[in-house]
């Protein structure tokens, strides 16, 4: 209400309303007063007409006892009687009235006119509730003129008691009241202006040089200190909490000068710092160039000779089995073909390893590619399914698939959604017990479905709610609550209850995190032990383009720093 408004400016009006809204009620009193006063002046001049009235009866009635004649008073209800005030007729060119009509009824001649005159019927319910009550006046307003109906009661002792035999009712209107309520309101008002005016410059003097001064000069010197001089100082002298705010504010600057002088010699020095982190820098990426050009030449080194000794190995393992199969039983050909397996099972766990490193070496450098695509889930998880049923198959695993039918197409990494999958499904019947082990038939479950997540009272949408779960159950050993935290960090494995044929090394898990990260998924762990568990990957429908960008550029600014790190 009072925005763009000045301190000065909401002095004045929140002052003068109030001062306006305190005389206004300061005066309301003396006016109605003089209201009042008036109405009571007429009623009593009511009065004196009708005590003139019967005190010039009571006059005559004693010149008729005087003259020999006589006068009876009674309890009797009086006969109506008509007297008027002032001239019959107004006088010709004035502003005068014709006469005031004064009439004395009876009682019952009263209730009658009462049925008609709402003024007649308060006279007398006022008059005989209250016997101790001589008269009963009512005002009101006509045009610029004031009305007056007065009643006074005539009473006389019927049975013992006082009671009301008889009204007297005068009517009158005259201008008068209005001409005094004038008068006091001019009066009033001239007074109330006065008081305000007044009252309005006292406070602005008072504020003007007691609170606008100080508040003005403390602006202009913030103005300053905004523009950059910090040696400027506030003056003010008013011995009071503006005195001390000024104080407080000069040692403010005060600080503030000083800080500033540190900042500069500091940030001399850490200029002096950047040219020295700049070289380094420089330094670092050359190492983590010749690093990472190395780890690639010597992944390249290490795979190729590996897959020529598993090529001759599996070579050799197939001539072996050949010549045991056609009958010849020596325990050199046995040993051969153990020998030949147990380098073969080596070499590929070797080889894993190195893939595996290699993939999480990528990820945290930053150089993973996307390659994102429409993908069929349904067909995605049949094809796996079908990788991963002759292993399956041989451990006499039942593999069972539920795919929801209204499954969309989803924007993904074809590639890297793939190796999530075949990572859970390839976990899940390597860490299943066979039928003999169990006592009951294994079985691995591959479930696809769609899920929408929607806050309450909004509608669901494709780009930001609709996701995809898989998911891959199994009855399997299970794993235990404390153990759920670290399945998912590098090399970690658990030992309990696994032999050597479940060894591995300890990244597909950590791999299968990152690369949901990619994908802008999450993955869930339901599990208790020794009832099996269910590894499940969330992915949206459609990828948020924006969150996209942004992972990649925190994935390359790890990568750097990782690398930096490592050098260092």
């Amino acid at each position: 209400m009072f925005r763009g408004i000045s301190l000065a400016n909401k002095c004045l009006l929140l002052f003068g309303g109030a001062v306006a809204a305190i005389v206004l009620a300061a005066l309301m009193f003396p006016f109605f007063r003089m209201n009042s006063l008036v109405d009571e002046g007429q009623l009593e001049n009511s009065r004196q007409m009708v005590d003139h009235w019967e005190q010039a009866e009571r006059q005559i009635k004693a010149a008729i006892i005087a003259l020999g004649g006589t006068s009876v008073i009674s309890s009797r209800p009086p006969q109506p009687e008509r007297y008027v005030f002032g001239d019959a007729e107004p006088k010709p060119g004035t502003e005068g009235y014709a006469g005031v009509p004064a009439v004395r009824i009876g009682l019952e001649d009263a209730r009658k006119t009462a049925e008609k005159d709402r003024f007649v019927a308060r006279a007398l319910d006022a008059l005989q509730k209250d016997p101790k009550r001589a008269d009963f006046q009512q005002a009101r307003w006509q045009g610029t003129k004031r009305e007056y109906r007065y009643a006074k009661a005539v009473r006389a002792e019927v049975d013992g008691q006082q009671q009301v035999i008889g009204l007297v009712l005068l009517d009158r209107t005259t201008g008068e009241p209005l001409r005094l309520l004038l008068i006091n309101t001019a009066y009033l008002f001239s007074a109330g202006l006065f008081v305000s005016a007044f009252a309005v410059l006292v406070f602005y003097l008072i504020t003007h040089h007691l609170i606008l001064q100080p508040v003005r000069t403390l602006k202009e010197t913030a103005e300053s200190v905004r523009q950059g001089d910090l040696k400027i100082r506030s003056e003010i002298s008013t011995g009071d909490e503006f005195e001390e705010l000024a104080e407080t504010f000069n040692h403010m600057l005060g600080d503030l000068e000083d800080q500033q002088a540190q900042l500069r010699a500091i940030n001399a020095a850490m200029n002096l710092k950047l040219d020295e982190i700049t070289a380094s820098n420089s330094a670092l990426y050359e190492a983590a160039k010749l690093k990472g050009d190395f780890l690639a030449n010597v992944s390249h080194e290490l795979r190729t000779p590996l897959n020529s000794i598993i090529g001759f190995a599996d070579l050799l393992l197939e001539i072996a089995r050949t010549e045991l199969a056609a009958g010849d039983d020596s325990t050199r050909l046995a040993k051969r073909v153990r020998f030949l397996e147990n380098i073969l099972n080596a070499s590929r766990d070797l080889l894993e390893m190195i893939n595996g490193l290699l993939e999480m070496a990528k990820i945290e450098a930053g150089k993973y590619e996307l390659r994102i695509e429409k993908v069929n889930v349904h067909d995605t998880c049949e094809a796996l399914a079908g990788l991963i049923f002759p292993l399956a198959s041989t451990k006499g695993i039942k593999l069972n698939l539920e795919i929801a039918g209204d499954l969309p197409l989803i924007e993904t990494d074809a590639k890297k959604f793939r190796q999530i999958v075949f990572n859970f499904l390839s976990n899940a019947v390597k860490f299943s017990p066979t039928a003999d082990e169990a006592g009951a038939k294994a079985v691995v479950t591959l479930r696809a479905e769609k899920i929408v997540t929607t806050r309450p009272g909004e509608a669901p949408s494709a780009a930001e709610s609709d996701r995809v779960r898989i998911s891959v159950i199994d009855n399997g050993p299970g794993i235990a609550l404390e153990d759920q935290g670290k399945i998912f960090e590098k090399f970690s494995q658990l030992s309990r209850g696994h032999t050597k044929e479940h060894a591995g090394t300890g990244l597909g898990l950590t791999i299968c995190k990152e690369l949901a990260g990619v994908l802008q998924g999450e993955l869930q762990l339901v599990s208790d032990l020794g009832r099996g568990a269910m590894f499940s990957l969330m992915v949206p429908v459609t990828l948020d383009t924006n969150r996209l960008r942004e992972t990649e550029a925190e994935a390359k600014f790890r990568g750097a720093l990782k690398r930096a790190t490592a050098v260092g």
